[in-house]
């Protein structure tokens, strides 16, 4: 007898703006006060009823205030089987956008919403891609490569990683 496998279908946000010389940044957040979590890209749930497009401006605004967003593209689906605590697939479908120029360089927002996130702090901040950046591929690391988001690599950081 097989046992069925629950799917759990997810957004993520890849946010980016661009400075003042033409290079692009990306959203990033910590969890200050469980700081052994993972930094992350803002990511959360669909619920019953929504389209992945309506979960992603309701799960970037319920964590980080934003939502002056330009949707740029969807960037593909990321597929992870968890077997503990109990068997499921995450599905998550990531997209990038870019947020105005003047969006503040860090902040903290408290997470809105009835997720298990809600009232949690978030602090956001954002990362130069002139370095090399590694996330977990649940937190946001599936398609932070060169080929899914060119905007955020200078050919410079290509040439060092070939």
């Amino acid at each position: 007898m097989s046992e069925s496998i629950k799917v759990r279908v997810g957004v993520g946000a890849y946010i980016i703006r661009k400075t003042v010389s033409g290079a692009y940044q990306l959203l990033l957040f910590t969890h200050p006060d469980c700081p052994e979590y993972p930094v992350q890209v803002p990511a959360g749930g669909v619920d019953a009823g929504e389209t992945t497009e309506q979960a992603l401006l309701r799960e970037i605004w319920e964590e980080s205030g934003l939502t002056e967003l330009r949707l740029i593209r969807k960037l593909g689906v990321s597929e992870n089987c968890w077997i503990h605590p109990r068997k499921q697939i995450s599905q998550r479908h990531y997209f990038l956008l870019e947020a105005p120029a003047n969006t503040p360089n860090e902040w903290q927002q408290t997470v809105q919403g009835e997720g298990i996130d809600a009232g949690m702090v978030f602090s956001y901040f954002w990362h130069d891609c002139d370095r090399a950046l590694a996330l977990f591929p649940d937190a946001g690391g599936a398609f932070l490569y060169p080929e899914f988001i060119p905007e955020l690599f200078s050919p410079k950081l290509l040439e060092s990683t070939l």
